[in-house]
């Protein structure tokens, strides 16, 4: 296993090698399972694909490695499946890669080189930046070492373009200022040297471009193939505090989608205490930026893409139009949650939401326009989960699709441990006369007989019976059939009864399980990785934050940076 990680490692550096000009890498191409010299020699790669496990992986958990990934998969009543590796190095997303190139070389717009790259794989990790899906696979090296020389190509074709990228004539400091924003830290003098070797041997290549151009031509592709560039390093001892630079990177990558500014890169010093990190985090956490980011882990958390995929057949009011009404109210929504600092409770209880041109008659609301208008939606709208976009995903049709609804908030707001579903699903039946809803899918579901629909699934998914599957609200349902939205609901802290849906998700908002599942997400999403139960110790705090009065999405996340979980490496010291 330690070879293949090796080997994945060494795929992003083949280039250069080739070259035989990059002779303080060459380590790498023997695959010993050891980087370099210098800060990087005995470090241990620990496997860069999702079968790697390498040394220091934090598998198996014990006293003195408290973060391994084995035993129990459920404390405090969440389900926290997973086994993070602790990889020392951490390829760059696809997203990460395209923002950091467009800063490292000053360009005027993205390069959109990145749409054609091999996808993480969904669906087996939380999120899609999860260390276990990025690895770098011989059709990946092939995008990178292509990307790198269009990319060269493009910044070196003229004058003005190479000036956007370094404004003087001299290859010392186009070495020192380009290598230091794609390394995210300063160049060791062995690296100075040798991408001075590299200048050199563009600079007396054949063509029309000028001696430096060439040069510079050639220092970008290798820069931009270089493991320093294309992963995220942890260098440290086990548990020691990572340093400036890496912590520089680390909040940039995550906060901003990309490589540390210059002003980041020249404050890294600053960051050597988890007071110094929290206070660089929230400084970030007010920048648009975070806004975007934030928006894809709400994408991904919630499933947005999803909302492009619903088709209703024959339903009146639904047109195709109203999907990207759906995604871009959600996105909106959960802006505004962020932008205006607050928290978990709000998603939840709220009763404001973003109306779209299409979806004000849904509502029964007045018209918006041609826009998005922020609106009181009323009391039966408490939160996200009662408004048009989550109600219409989660519907059969123009009919609630209750097993739906139970099941997604159970694991995306609740953690809870469902376990997989069965092999053969059977088909919901259609409606008896004079039956409801909710008692055709008990009927369906009474012969499971285990708790994951009784007590789990089915409570949740009929509180939002007075929703029909156009998410528009009911009093009656069918032949004006009386609704039962009531139930209860066996939290980690205990039962909670309610009435509908705006009562259960009062009775969620209050809970500690919600406040540990969303805590849970975040902190996957920002650590990049599966957190799992020997993590509950800082994690509860992050609960803390979360569930106390006033708080925001904003302060759990500075208390995340705050954390050892963030601020040091976890794994192994080989």
């Amino acid at each position: 296993m330690q070879e293949r990680g090796c080997r994945s490692f060494w795929i992003a550096d083949r280039g250069l090698l080739a070259t035989g000009l990059l002779a303080a890498l060459a380590s790498l191409a023997g695959c010993t399972g050891k980087v370099g010299d210098g800060p990087m020699e005995g470090i241990d790669l620990g496997g860069s694909s999702s079968s790697g496990t390498g040394a220091g992986s934090g598998v198996g958990g014990s006293a003195d490695n408290p973060t391994g990934g084995s035993g129990s998969t459920v404390a405090r009543g969440i389900d926290l499946p997973g086994e993070p590796k602790f990889f020392r190095f951490v390829r760059l997303t696809n997203s990460q890669w395209a923002r950091s190139v467009q800063d490292v070389l000053k360009l005027a717009a993205p390069s959109g080189l990145e749409v054609t790259f091999q996808g993480a794989v969904s669906g087996t990790t939380d999120f899609r930046n999860n260390e276990l899906l990025l690895d770098v696979n011989q059709r990946g090296w092939a995008d990178y070492q292509a990307a790198s020389e269009k990319l060269a190509e493009q910044v070196t074709a003229s004058n003005a373009a190479l000036t956007a990228v370094y404004s003087g004539t001299d290859a010392a400091g186009f070495i020192q200022s380009v290598g230091r924003r794609a390394y995210r830290r300063p160049l060791t003098a062995a690296e100075l040297t040798s991408y001075q070797t590299l200048f050199d041997a563009g600079s007396a290549m054949e063509g029309i471009k000028s001696p430096f151009a060439k040069g510079a031509a050639l220092v970008i592709r290798a820069l931009l193939q270089s493991p320093h560039f294309l992963y995220r390093t942890e260098l440290g001892e086990r548990h020691a505090p990572l340093n400036g630079y890496e912590v520089t990177a680390k909040l940039s990558l995550w906060l901003r989608d990309t490589t540390p500014s210059e002003a980041l890169l020249d404050r890294a010093g600053e960051l050597t205490t988890p007071d110094a990190i929290a206070g660089r985090a929230s400084e970030m956490l007010e920048e648009p930026t975070a806004v975007a980011v934030m928006r894809e882990f709400h994408r991904e958390l919630l499933h947005f893409d999803r909302y492009a995929q619903i088709s209703k057949l024959g339903v009146p009011g639904y047109t195709e139009s109203l999907n990207a009404e759906y995604q871009e109210s959600s996105y909106l929504f959960f802006d505004r949650i962020f932008s205006q600092g607050q928290g978990l409770r709000d998603v939840l209880t709220s009763t404001k939401g973003f109306v779209g041109p299409g979806m004000a008659k849904l509502y029964g609301v007045p018209p918006s326009g041609s826009g998005f208008v922020e609106q009181d939606l009323g009391p039966t709208r408490a939160g996200f989960f009662s408004q048009l976009p989550y109600l219409t995903l989660n519907a059969l049709n123009d009919e609630a699709d209750s097993i739906h609804r139970g099941v997604s908030i159970n694991l995306d707001v609740l953690c809870a441990p469902l376990g997989p579903p069965v092999a053969m699903l059977p088909p919901v039946p259609e409606l008896k006369p004079g039956q409801t809803n909710r008692e055709r899918i008990t009927t369906l579901t009474s012969g499971c007989g285990g708790v994951c629909h009784n007590e789990l699934i089915n409570p949740v998914g009929f509180a939002f019976e007075h929703f029909d599957g156009m998410g528009q609200y009911r009093e009656t349902e069918g032949e004006r059939l009386t609704i039962d939205s009531s139930g209860s609901y066996t939290f980690s802290e205990g039962k909670k009864d309610f009435q509908n849906a705006a009562e259960l998700m009062q009775a969620v908002a209050e809970s500690d399980q919600a406040h540990l599942c969303y805590s849970k997400k975040l902190a996957s999403f920002g650590l990049q990785r599966d957190v799992v139960a020997a993590d509950m110790p800082w994690l509860s705090k992050l609960s803390e934050v979360s569930k106390s009065p006033g708080s925001s999405v904003k302060k759990v996340m500075v208390e995340l940076a705050r954390s050892d979980a963030f601020r040091a490496h976890a794994g192994g010291s080989q």
